[in-house]
């Protein structure tokens, strides 16, 4: 073997070792895009100098493992690159927060069809309170002012000033203080007329020996939220509203304008234990909300509340741990440099698996994680 065949060789051996850094310059996820996934090729493509989107695949040699307690060696993971473009804004071009309201700290396993589901996308502009509170109804916006998120079923995300983020959400009313929380499966079966729906949030409070004005102030956020930012379908949104406005300490007010001049009605309620108000504009016409004003947590103006697919640039915002099941540790470790994933691997003896393949990965293949998250590997070790 010549010289020039040794080098590209040599040079073929590390590539195939290592995964593509993609620097892409983002500008603007467009938060409503309607599309059909086409099936995606498989196989990787590996080159040098190819510039993509002003940013450029580079092929890097892998690190070697560093070995710790047990035997087990754990692979090195780059840091997640900074973004190369200006921070992203909100679909009505608002400042966004640096970090998710609620951050996934675990794995989320999504259900089957995540990416091809349907999805409440929520659109607010906040402004702080007067008293110094954070803004935003339930999750604070801080500085920044604008929140955009996609609600799902058993999984959500949030747009960040970076980019996509995964949120650890799986209930979508979860009142503090009140003992009354649901997930989409839970608002699904809610009742759509306003009398059973005040039964059901009643016979749901979770507290028998509460007093009757903590059920009622429970009931009054529990509609308010059904209402406003929740993914309730038109019904029961229509009905959550209706209920709203015919509880007891409820003041009701026609023709009320909202930060952004529309026009709506209102409903104020205080709270029982301080001086803490709370008014929800609504437009009865389109059914829909516009505004919540709360002087402790500031003001959300609604400006998209709607059911859409996913759009591909927030789905790919997050990376989905491959199925590593029965790969060699070579296969596995290319996977996890693919992925940006922190894998461990660990021996352990197998029956089944053949000697240096992959017995199994905590999380297993399909979980939704973030740059750089832990994965234990199991490699069997033979009988």
């Amino acid at each position: 073997m010549n010289p020039d065949e040794q080098f590209a060789e040599s040079l073929r051996a590390q590539v195939t070792r290592v995964a593509p850094r993609i620097d892409v310059d983002v500008t603007r996820v467009v938060p409503a895009a309607r599309r059909r996934r086409a099936a995606r090729a498989g196989g990787v493509t590996l080159a040098l100098g190819l510039a993509l989107g002003g940013g450029a695949w580079a092929a890097t040699t892998l690190e070697p493992t560093t070995v710790v307690p047990g035997g087990s060696t754990t692979m090195p993971v780059e840091p997640s690159p900074s973004p190369t473009g200006p921070p992203l804004t909100s679909s009505e071009g608002d400042p966004l927060p640096e970090t998710p309201s609620y951050p996934a700290m675990e794995p989320v396993i999504p259900p089957d069809g995540w990416r091809e589901a349907t999805y409440f996308h929520v659109v607010t502009r906040g402004t702080p309170s007067q008293t110094g509170g954070e803004s935003g109804p339930e999750a604070p916006l801080g500085s920044d002012l604008g929140s955009e998120s996609w609600y799902g079923e058993g999984v959500s995300f949030e747009l960040t000033a970076g980019g996509p983020a995964l949120m650890a959400l799986g209930d979508h009313i979860n009142l503090e203080g009140h003992l009354l929380s649901y997930t989409w499966a839970d608002m699904a079966a809610l009742p759509t007329e306003p009398e059973p729906l005040h039964e059901a949030l009643v016979d749901n409070y979770d507290d028998a020996d509460a007093p009757a004005s903590w059920t009622e102030e429970a009931v009054r956020d529990a509609a308010a939220r059904l209402a406003t930012q929740a993914p309730a379908d038109p019904e029961l949104r229509s009905a959550a509203w209706e209920l709203l406005t015919s509880l007891s300490g409820v003041e009701v007010e026609q023709d009320a304008r909202d930060s952004e001049g529309r026009r709506g009605t209102a409903a104020t309620y205080q709270y029982a234990d301080d001086d803490r108000m709370r008014t929800v504009i609504y437009d009865e016409l389109r059914n829909r909300p516009l505004e919540t004003q709360d002087t402790k947590h500031g003001t959300d103006i609604y400006l998209t509340t709607e059911f859409t697919d996913l759009p591909d640039e927030i789905a790919d915002g997050v990376i989905e741990v491959p199925d590593l099941t029965a790969m060699t540790r070579e296969d596995a470790e290319v996977a996890c440099l693919q992925k940006h994933l922190a894998c461990t691997f660990e021996e352990a003896a197998s029956d089944t698996v053949p000697e240096g393949t992959v017995i199994s990965s905590d999380p297993a293949g399909s979980a939704l994680v973030s740059w750089g998250a832990p994965v234990t590997v199991e490699l069997s070790t033979g009988p």
